[in-house]
């Protein structure tokens, strides 16, 4: 049995870990619209006629609370949750201004809900997948992820239970791949409808590899790092914004290595991380590349103030 590298891993790393939570139902495509206006409209899941309110089942409820928490899209005040800033840009708009992207529409903003799933550490599955184990496993079963996960436990002190973490490894398939595979190991197309919040992203894909035995085939699953060109350089820049601990120098091999950065969350390859520092500079003057005696960095001369106006710009320009 291969014995996986389970070292901590501490930039921007939260101690405590998350677990299921969404009653074994992924987050549909517009699960976080419908949550937002219930939300708005002085809605409480906890209350009785949620269900009748929402139009989904009372399981149904606390998944779409439990996406929008992990999505990054609620906040708490006195007991009661609110929609925050970002999730009124996305559905509701600001200051009279319209929404900027409602129905998801835009791959961006599919892009910017993936970044806030695993930066916010709701849910442990997405940051450990995509910072961690597809590092250390090019390619990967659920098995490898509870095993995976099962030392991280023992390194660090926290429980671990098989059977939920393999319901959260499906999950975590029925978000981002679209095919299903059967009994046979034949695959099919889930249904639109029922599809995840993040399939159109194509990041999780599907392969066949022979048993040690020879005599099956099983699908195992990748994340290849690409140049990701659907990725607006605008978000990459909203990214680095929404971390407060980066100072005014960031090395590129910050941007590419470590956990919850760029190309970690993204899996996205140096030469995409490059096109992208090279629009952004040429788009935003306190933004300037160095390379020299070694030493790669992005600096700011000064860093705005309101990080949602990057996003602003970008839609505006996306609009045209």
């Amino acid at each position: 049995m291969e014995v996986l590298d389970t070292k901590q891993l501490v930039f921007f790393k939260n101690k405590r870990y998350s677990f299921s939570g969404h009653d074994t139902f992924h987050c549909r495509l517009l699960w976080l619209k419908k949550g937002y206006y219930f939300l708005k409209a002085h809605g409480n899941f906890n209350a009785d006629d949620a269900p009748v309110t929402l139009g989904v089942g009372k399981n149904m409820v606390q998944a779409i609370r439990y996406w929008m928490r992990a999505f990054g899209l609620l906040e708490e005040k006195n007991g009661k949750e609110f929609p925050n800033t970002l999730a009124d840009l996305l559905f509701g708009g600001l200051n009279g201004e319209e929404p900027l992207d409602p129905f998801l529409e835009d791959n961006a903003t599919l892009w910017l809900l993936h970044y806030q799933l695993i930066k916010t550490q709701q849910a442990s599955t997405y940051w450990i997948i995509f910072n961690e184990l597809r590092k250390r496993k090019i390619e990967f079963l659920s098995d490898d992820f509870i095993r995976f996960v099962e030392l991280k436990g023992k390194d660090e002190g926290f429980a671990t239970n098989r059977n939920t973490l393999s319901t959260d490894f499906s999950v975590f398939l029925r978000m981002y791949y679209r095919e299903t595979v059967d009994k046979n190991g034949k695959t099919k197309d889930r249904e639109d409808t029922f599809s995840g919040i993040l399939t159109e992203l194509d990041l999780v894909r599907c392969i066949f590899r022979k048993t040690p035995d020879g005599r099956r085939e099983i699908p195992v699953y990748v994340i290849t790092p690409t140049e990701r060109e659907d990725i607006p350089a605008e978000l990459l820049l909203y990214c680095l914004l929404d971390s407060p601990e980066l100072g005014l120098s960031i090395s590129l091999e910050t941007l590419e290595n470590e956990p919850g950065m760029p190309c970690s969350v993204f899996a996205m390859n140096r030469d995409g991380l490059l096109a992208k520092i090279e629009q952004l500079t040429a788009r935003y003057p306190y933004i300037t590349y160095s390379d020299q005696a070694g030493v790669r960095e992005l600096q700011f001369k000064e860093k705005p103030a309101d990080k949602y106006q990057i996003l602003n710009d970008y839609y505006a320009k996306a609009l045209i």
